[in-house]
């Protein structure tokens, strides 16, 4: 955002680009050349993002692919200490899983952040409060892989 005044920038950093462009315009607080200019921006930093999003899916399809193969060798392991190897094998897959899905979900935020940084916030205090509310319905059930695509609405929320 080189070459805006600071006050400019607080309005996009708060309000998302596009939305932010629109309150300054309204206002008179923005030039074309400057409108046009954060404008390209913004859409390469969108392709750079989508771009990092489609390295995060190789590296998730190819954690999966290990975590996988793991929980088909351990099926195989024999009960008592030796198992443990088989469960540490599917530990260290499951975090390399599970960095990916969490990378892609910083880039999936980054994205959504720039164009409604408000809704974002709501977006991650959301997700904290369905994915609570789904391992307490889990507990409660003694089920832990229960599924409630429901508790999530409020995530998925246009």
């Amino acid at each position: 955002m080189a070459g805006l005044r600071k006050d400019q920038i607080d309005v996009l950093i708060s309000e998302g680009t596009f939305r932010g462009l629109k309150k300054l315009r309204e206002r008179g607080a923005v030039t074309p050349a400057e409108e046009k200019m954060v404008i390209a921006g913004a859409y390469k930093a969108i392709l750079v993002e989508v771009a990092e999003a489609r390295k995060e899916l190789s590296h998730i399809q190819n954690a999966l692919a290990a975590l996988a193969a793991a929980a088909q060798n351990a099926q195989r392991a024999p009960a008592g200490p030796a198992a443990d190897n088989f469960y540490n094998q599917m530990t260290n897959h499951l975090i390399t899983f599970d960095a990916w899905v969490v990378s892609l979900l910083e880039t999936d935020l980054t994205i959504t952040g720039l164009l409604n940084p408000g809704h974002t916030r709501n977006k991650i205090t959301e997700l904290a409060k369905a994915m609570n509310a789904l391992m307490d319905k889990r507990a409660a059930e003694r089920h832990p892989v229960l599924d409630d695509p429901h508790l999530f609405r409020g995530y998925v929320d246009r």
